[in-house]
Order: structure tokens, then sequence, then C-alpha cells
């Protein structure tokens, strides 16, 4: 397959596309070999250009910082030599990518709920950062999205569920295709406040307790009775919706077995 401006440095092979870059004649004694390439994991033409977009800048600034420590350069002497380190593409799944295997794999039998949360947790990652291979995130970039987190308003109750379930999902990617856990979204501090909110709940007291019974009874209608039987039980709401009559009533065989209809 010939490649592209169009193809973005793609090409398929057994339906599975492919990102390929040759090395530059001048710095392939840098590399173990003349081409890189690197599967984009999806047989979609329109997500794999969509990578292969994110990955060949960070590879045209690799070879960049290179040329500019070759021995050509007139400016190398002033370099320290390791002052700019340059990593090479490690092939780690992108974020969108972590996302999919996430949803796809642990989201089987959940609710809609499971991938409705996933996908807005990550997406404010994703508008942030970009779309990048997991372990390329910097600590200070993590620090930045939970920061941002903050900046928008949220409790911290939010911010710390948003977070897990970001730092989850790129985790369990990682497993699945055989990687480390990314360290920059490991130990991030997300405040002690989370779990103090909850704690200081006072409970009802029990004269008001009392009373609203009284007034429950007096009603005497379907709302009231949900209510007087959640103060009694401890019920939640849908459990006390969805009790039938036989539950309370075992041996009830008379009329509709929804106690509240």
């Amino acid at each position: 397959m010939r490649l592209t401006k169009e193809t973005t440095y793609i090409f398929t092979k057994r339906g599975v596309y492919y990102f390929s870059r040759r090395v530059p004649a001048d710095l392939r004694t840098h590399y173990n070999r003349d081409r890189i390439v690197i599967s984009l994991r999806s047989k979609s033409r329109l997500a794999a250009q969509t990578r292969a977009k994110s990955l060949a800048p960070k590879l045209e600034e690799d070879w960049l910082t290179l040329h500019w420590k070759s021995s050509n350069n007139p400016f190398s002497d002033f370099l320290r030599d390791g002052a700019v380190a340059v990593a090479e593409p490690t092939g780690a799944p992108l974020l969108s990518e972590a996302l999919e295997v996430y949803i796809e794999t642990k989201g089987r039998d959940r609710s809609s709920t499971f991938e409705q949360t996933a996908n807005r947790s990550i997406g404010y990652m994703l508008q942030l950062h970009g779309d990048r291979p997991i372990d390329a995130y910097t600590r200070i970039e993590v620090n930045a999205f939970r920061d941002s987190l903050d900046a928008r308003g949220l409790n911290p109750t939010s911010v710390k569920r948003i977070f897990s379930t970001v730092r989850a999902a790129v985790n369990f990617a990682a497993r699945e295709n055989g990687y480390d856990e990314p360290r920059a979204f490991s130990g991030v501090y997300l405040g002690e406040s989370a779990t103090s909110a909850q704690s200081n709940r006072n409970p009802i007291p029990l004269n008001d307790l009392r009373k609203m019974q009284m007034n429950c009874r007096s009603l005497d209608d379907e709302p009231r009775w949900l209510i007087a039987l959640i103060s009694d039980t401890g019920l939640r709401l849908s459990e006390a919706a969805g009790l039938t009559k036989s539950a309370v009533f075992p041996s009830a065989s008379m009329g509709p077995d929804r106690l509240i209809a």
C-alpha cells in the first residue's frame, strides 16, 4: 500500500491498521531497524487516521531533537551530555483505545451508567491534554488534570470519582496490553475532604421522625406509604417502591402482588 498524505502513514495487515514511518538515513544509528511500525489496534480507517496523526508529530519532534544533538549541529558543543532525553515510541495504547478496552471488557453486563461515566471522565482528560499513548502523560499533566476538575467547581467526591475512573481505565488497558501501569497516574493527591463531608451527616431527630410518620398516617396515600415504609425500615426508595405483597405477607394470595401500585 502506497503511503500518502491522505493515508497519514498508515497501512493495513489482516484488516488491522498500522502506523509506519521510514527512519531518516542520518538517524538510523539511533534505531535498531530502518522503519518504525506500530499497530494502531483498529480496523476503522477513520480511527486509524486520527491515531496516526497524533503519533506523527511526536515522532517528528523526536527526530528534530536527534538532529540538533548530532555532531553536524554547530550548537551541539553547547549542550551537556544527556541534556535532552529522547523517548522512542513504546507502542502503548492511546487514551481513546484505553477507553474502548475498558468499556468493552469491564462494562459487560453493566448498566449504561458505567459507559456514560467512563466516556465523560476520560473525555475531560482528552479535552485537556489530547489523545496520546497512556505512558506519554507526565505527572505534571496528570496533576493539571486534577486541578482542572477542581476549577470546574466539582465537589471533592466528584473529582475523586472522575479521577479514579480515568486511572482505572488507564491501568486496566496497560495490563491488558502487557505494559506496566503508568506511574504518572498513581499516588496523585486528591485531598482529604472527599470523605469528610459524608461523615458530618447528622441523623434525623427521633421526634421529627415520629411527627413525620404521624402526618403520613393522616394523609394516607401512596407517596406517604413509601415515606413511612422507608423511615421504619431503612429501605432505599427503589427497594420500597418495588416491594411486593408476597414479600411482606407470604400467605397473601388475593389481588395484585405489588404492595404499592
